[in-house]
């Protein structure tokens, strides 16, 4: 097995409130919309094989001050939410010293951005929706070592900082891992005011940066910051939250791990983000939490409390299911038998009692779920009630950089070459810190994910409340959409009406929502629709994942296919569809031109449903196999693609689940 125990500073920070606004959608809510817009917006999406919309999306730009169309159907919106620019201190120590916020929007709109490398990068497609997340850890610090009016400027360890010397890097987080956490004293004070103080000024210029390139209708920018906490076990373990705020009104400062533990942050949001601020926070990368995160206490061991359980339902709206340290869904082996689970897994399952760089089974998405199921049964409340998105934690600010055939690394000059990214050489992190090869994961990193939303509007408000709502997805780094609504009505042939997505909000929930008791006799059915990304592969097959507590409290889960490409039928005993044929030419990265689909629908009612048994659905879709990003840099770099890594990859897309509570 991978020893990944070194690992711990190489990643350590590589990523490493009052006014509470609607409650979750249940099944007796409703969106209604005039016939006229019901027929332009419910009926099924037309395209090609290539998946181009034949329509358009409703909303156009407008100015702040201009009123910005909606629709009450809702359209899909793409973005990023995990993003790190120059302001976090990590990323600038690893080479990326000019790329700030500003620079970051300005990817994001499609401008062309320098690397650290010096290489040019542009967006294949500009975003929808960013949120910049710096880390709140030394975010004072990163001030006083660049502004030379600080106090502190000139003291030897910004020297250090401005020279990108990677021990410092090391000094200044191992306060972090210190209990409680400790800035650097000899920058900081013995008291760490000074440093607390100067994080005035990024904070503010963060939010500068967000009011400037706000464009209600174009483009929405989001305040926001990481807390970034680390697992006491050390060994690159994180305990991280990403912190999202509604509007510009925002607490007066950031909270961080040297403030308090991941409990403090709700509890400080909770007491500190009242009125007109409205805040959510996000879970990411649940996989290098060592189990920490779904384990049913609070971070440091200690047990929670009914109120602390409340308030992590009410904050933790969503979890990050995808990024560039790997896929948090699933493991095969850990909970599961679901073989769609091996895609992008950095640990190997945790052996005996070992929860250190390896997988276990609190430290999965989907098993959280599952266990969510049990505390909703015990308590009353659902702390892991979280809606599903998928984002980067991209060092080189810029945001959704995803794609596999333009992948240049993600950390600055810390991985900017192929034969570091391959794990052919160390990356200078590593090096500078004495580590060995094997310790090294950089190669089992990936491009990261995108978050979408289903929003009346493309503004604050829109994109923020789909995402408090949890009518949200996550990519693995395409533009592909998909869609789930779940209600007891439902007729059996609703995907193929032209009004299926009115129906859905009229009869029924959507992702994100709660289904209630069924009546005698009703099982839930679920219309699923995806639709694959124009520059990305055709959709293979669409499917329903299934989890729910037993009646003597057993977790269970099943995996459905429910609608499969070229005609195919999935088979009525294993629920899979056949294996569609679609192929990649390794040579020169060429995918089936003739095999997958533009849209795949389906209208499921459970087979197995018990009206007893608390339960969650959520969809996913898996596209035909393209190469992945290591085969292109195997290539540029003129040598062997590794042996043990994979040469193609399936990309895919999740939906939120919907829960149904007896």
């Amino acid at each position: 097995m991978r020893n990944f125990t070194g690992v711990v500073l190489a990643v350590l920070l590589l990523a490493g409130c009052g006014g509470k606004p609607e409650s979750d959608i249940t099944a007796n809510d409703s969106v209604t919309a005039d016939s006229a817009a019901a027929a332009d917006e419910a009926a099924p999406v037309t395209a090609d094989k290539s998946g181009e919309e034949v329509r358009g999306r409703t909303g156009s730009a407008s100015n702040k001050s201009g009123e910005v169309p909606s629709n009450p159907l809702r359209d899909a919106y793409f973005g990023e939410l995990h993003i790190h620019t120059s302001y976090s201190l990590d990323a600038y120590i690893f080479g990326n010293v000019l790329n700030d916020p500003f620079s970051a929007y300005r990817f994001a709109k499609g401008e062309t951005v320098k690397l650290p490398t010096g290489q040019e990068k542009k967006i294949i497609e500009p975003l929808d929706f960013v949120a910049i997340t710096d880390h709140a850890e030394v975010l004072g610090e990163y001030e006083m070592c660049n502004n030379p009016k600080m106090q502190g400027y000139d003291n030897e360890v910004c020297v250090q900082i401005r020279a990108n010397d990677m021990k410092v890097y090391q000094a200044l987080f191992a306060g972090v891992q210190k209990n409680p956490s400790e800035r650097l004293a000899e920058l900081c004070g013995e008291d760490g005011k000074v440093c607390r103080d100067a994080v005035a000024g990024p904070w503010q210029r963060i939010q500068q940066a967000a009011e400037e390139n706000y464009e209600p209708g174009k483009f929405t920018s989001l305040v926001a910051f990481e807390y970034s906490n680390v697992a006491p076990e050390g060994a690159g373990g994180m305990m991280h939250r990403n912190v999202i705020f509604r509007t510009d009104k925002v607490p007066e400062t950031v909270f961080s791990a040297f403030e308090g533990s991941a409990e403090d942050l709700l509890r400080w949001l909770d007491d500190n983000c009242t009125g007109d601020c409205q805040v959510l926070t996000i879970p990411h990368n649940p996989n290098f939490y060592w189990g920490r995160l779904y384990w049913g206490k609070n971070s440091d061991g200690s047990e929670w409390n009914q109120g602390m359980v409340e308030l992590r339902e009410r904050m933790d709206r969503l979890v990050e299911v995808m990024q560039v340290k790997g896929n948090s869904e699933c493991v095969t082996g850990v909970m599961t038998s679901d073989e769609a689970c091996n895609f992008e897994v950095v640990f190997p399952k945790c052996e005996g009692d070992n929860t250190v760089g390896c997988a276990n089974e609190f430290g999965v998405v989907r098993n959280g779920l599952k266990f969510g199921l049990r505390h909703q049964a015990d308590l009353g409340v659902n702390p892991f009630k979280q809606g599903i998105i998928a984002s980067t934690d991209n060092h080189n600010a810029t945001p959704s950089d995803t794609v596999e055939s333009e992948f240049l690394g993600h950390y600055a000059n810390n991985d900017a070459s192929p034969k570091v990214r391959l794990g052919l050489e160390l990356n200078p992190t590593a090096a500078a810190m004495g580590m060995s090869g094997e310790d090294d994961p950089t190669k089992l990193y990936n491009p990261g994910g995108i978050a979408g939303v289903w929003a009346e509007s493309n503004t604050r408000e829109g994109i923020w409340d789909a995402l408090h709502r949890k009518e949200t997805f996550g990519t693995s780094g395409t533009r592909t959409k998909i869609r789930l609504f779940a209600g007891f009505d439902f007729p059996a042939d609703m995907h193929s009406k032209d009004n299926w997505v009115a129906m859905g909000y009229e009869s029924g929930v959507p992702q994100g929502g709660d289904l209630s008791k069924a009546a005698d006799g009703k099982a839930p059915t679920l219309m699923v629709w995806a639709q694959r990304d124009p520059n990305s592969a055709p959709l293979a097959r669409l499917q329903i994942i299934k989890g729910w507590r037993t009646a003597d409290d057993k977790l269970e889960e099943m995996t459905y296919d429910v609608a499969c490409s070229d005609g195919a039928t999935p088979d009525p005993k294993t629920h899979q569809c056949p294996d569609n044929g679609a192929t990649v030419n390794l040579e020169d990265c060429s995918i089936s031109s003739d095999k997958g689909d533009a849209q795949l629908a389906a209208t499921w009612t459970d087979p197995d449903f018990d009206p007893a048994e608390h339960a969650f659905y959520y969809a996913r879709v898996l596209e035909n196999p393209v190469c992945r990003w290591s085969m292109y840099d195997a290539k540029k770099a003129g040598v062997e693609h590794p042996k043990d890594l994979p040469k193609t990859i399936r990309e895919r897309a999740w939906s939120s689940p919907i829960w149904y509570t007896p």
